[in-house]
């Protein structure tokens, strides 16, 4: 499967220049891509502005259906919406014949997001594409063991690749990453932490340090990224499967 995520700097609060941003990178993504993931709340920035979040949903959810309509590839990402008079952090999967969604469980306590969107209650949201199942996570929740642990399903692991992605500070950099890799050995599993990069509109600074792990907990690019790009990266199914039935941990996995 041909992966692809935008790392890109993202301008807080004003949804239609980032509108333009982003349909101007979508233009660009290579015909043969697969699944192309987006950072957390594409659109505003990290925020708990629930007055964004009707437009947001609006032109986010329009901009990733009509990029599926028109080029036929799975795209992930993450908006503020309001849905039934609730407000939620929702990560979506837009895909050619369905589109999921995962609602952020793990809302961030040290900022306003806690205090006025609403907890997701499905930590298992997966869906299938290409031969792989793929599991839903929005940034906070990489903290946050639980929530991510695979499980065996009909006598196989749920999910093989676990997305996060995220609006996470450059001064906790060394967690993102030790974690991103921690989750990829601990539950057999392809990981991937899509991030921002650049300055938000409180003068916090992001690093990127977009980064896919193998099962092994293996890097699979190059260095961590740091740049404003599109980037691409194969990965195959034969090649996990094999590592799961060297090393087949998940067989042993605690039963919660």
């Amino acid at each position: 499967m041909k992966l692809a995520f935008i790392q890109t700097q993202i301008k807080d609060f004003q949804i239609e220049t980032n509108y333009l941003h982003f349909q101007s990178l979508l233009e660009k993504i290579d015909n043969d891509t697969d699944l192309l993931v987006l950072p957390e709340m594409f659109l505003t920035g990290f925020t708990a502005d629930t007055s964004l979040a009707k437009e947001s949903k609006e032109k986010g959810v329009s901009l990733m259906q009509k990029f599926v309509e028109e080029k036929g590839i799975a795209i992930e990402g993450s908006l503020i919406v309001e849905d039934n008079g609730k407000y939620f952090n929702r990560h979506y999967a837009v895909l050619p014949n369905e589109t999921k969604y995962y609602d952020k469980i793990h809302l961030f306590s040290l900022s306003d997001e806690a205090k006025h969107l609403s907890k997701g209650q499905n930590k298992d949201v997966v869906f299938s594409h290409k031969g792989f199942n793929i599991k839903m996570l929005t940034c906070y929740d990489l903290r946050f063991p639980l929530v991510s642990m695979n499980r065996i399903f009909d006598e196989k692991p749920l999910y093989d690749i676990l997305i996060y992605v995220a609006s996470w500070p450059k001064s906790r950099r060394e967690q993102w990453l030790t974690l991103l890799k921690a989750r990829a050995i601990e539950n057999n599993s392809f990981v991937l932490g899509v991030n921002r990069i650049g300055e938000d509109g409180v003068g916090v600074e992001y690093s990127g340090d977009s980064v896919l792990f193998n099962s092994k907990g293996q890097e699979i690019t190059a260095t961590h990224i740091v740049e404003n790009a599109i980037h691409y990266f194969e990965i195959n199914k034969e090649d996990l499967d094999l590592a799961r039935q060297k090393f087949p941990t998940w067989k042993d996995w605690d039963k919660i």
